[in-house]
């Protein structure tokens, strides 16, 4: 175990329960155990109970103060990093054991004169530090994993849900019903123009299509198969737009065969085509830029355009549903993904993804 929570509140009823009730529950099988070995006879009973139940709720406050006061102190200290299992389990061990000698230093100058006073008394009270340790440390413990393993499904699920949404977000950011209508007009338009032309588009939309079902099925893709899907869908919007829409690529070499998060960028390249190109008379560059960090461990993709840009913190003109996509899926990813914008109205947007490099480009 790493660390353990923080304490959160509880129903009052189950805390009373915790505190009153359960000692002296606790207390039951070290009475039996102790008033078997001092003589099996009624006195006995009574008053290993009477001594079982002193330790109990002297223990189990001294261990609730260690789980709501000294831990978070500890936790509060270590700056955010996680403890080891063991210095925790030292902590309580220690406040169980100091409770321990408390309870017996009361009970001897109360109800039970002598009780330290021997050595063997003193060893028996390190006994009942020893049982009670493993009792009520164990039990602490074993809600502490209990919350932490829910609290971990919990979250687990939760992110499998955003990651799902993510996708779905994104690929209907990808093929979206636009882009196909879109298409379909042009080799509409061709078929009767230009047959070869049409068919050619025809084909391409195909491959987009065929790709995109592969990539949604899929974690990961090869990015040299993510950038012949974007080369494909280019063409395609190269047909509609024409020489307005200029496009710049480069690759660094050897990284073709390095895995990307699948259907990732083409949400990115559609906003710069749609923002810098089709809204413009003039049109305008769509640039594609990949090559490694100089860590040596990460690889960053840039789309660029030199359109109209927006304000920062602002939309897209739009809803910006391509950007948003892209930034949850990369948060979702963890270490090593990271998304950058940067924008202004009247000098165009980039965006930088970083992606950690994989199989033989690492």
């Amino acid at each position: 175990m790493s660390d353990l929570h923080r304490p959160t509140p509880r129903d009052p009823r189950r805390l009373l329960f915790e505190i009153l009730v359960a000692p002296l529950l606790w207390a039951i099988p070290f009475a039996l155990f102790f008033g078997t070995l001092y003589g099996s006879s009624l006195e006995s009973y009574r008053a290993a109970y009477e001594v079982s139940a002193l330790f109990a709720f002297v223990i189990r406050g001294a261990m609730g103060l260690a789980e709501h006061l000294i831990m978070p102190r500890l936790r509060k200290r270590s700056d955010g990093t996680s403890m080891p299992w063991w210095y925790g389990a030292a902590v309580y061990s220690a406040v169980s054991v100091s409770g321990s000698y408390l309870a017996a230093f009361i009970g001897d100058r109360t109800f039970m004169p002598g009780l330290l006073g021997s050595p063997r008394a003193v060893v028996v009270s390190g006994l009942f530090a020893l049982l009670f340790t493993l009792l009520v440390g164990g039990l602490i413990y074993a809600r502490v994993f209990y919350r932490q393993s829910v609290s971990r499904a919990v979250d687990l699920e939760r992110m499998k849900g955003e990651l799902t949404r993510a996708e779905l977000r994104a690929l209907r950011a990808q093929v979206n019903p636009h882009f196909l209508f879109n298409t379909l007009n042009t080799i509409a338009a061709l078929i009767h123009e230009n047959p070869r032309a049409a068919e050619d588009v025809t084909t391409r939309l195909a491959d987009v299509f065929r790709h995109a079902l592969s990539a949604s099925a899929r974690e990961h893709t090869k990015l040299r198969e993510e950038l012949e899907f974007l080369q494909s869908w280019l063409e395609i919007e190269r047909v509609r737009f024409g020489p307005r829409l200029r496009v710049q690529t480069s690759v660094e070499p050897g990284l073709g065969d390095t895995l990307v998060p699948g259907l990732l960028f083409q949400p990115l390249v559609e906003n710069a085509v749609r923002y810098a190109v089709a809204t413009r008379e003039e049109g305008g560059t769509v640039t594609i830029h990949v090559a490694r960090d100089t860590n040596g461990r990460t690889f960053t993709t840039t789309i660029a355009d030199d359109g109209p840009g927006f304000v920062p913190g602002g939309r897209a003109h739009g809803n910006g549903v391509g950007l948003e996509s892209v930034r949850e899926r990369l948060r979702l990813g963890g270490e090593g993904h990271a998304f950058e914008l940067d924008t202004a109205p009247g000098r165009g947007t980039r965006v930088r993804v970083t992606l950690p490099l994989t199989g033989s480009a690492a």
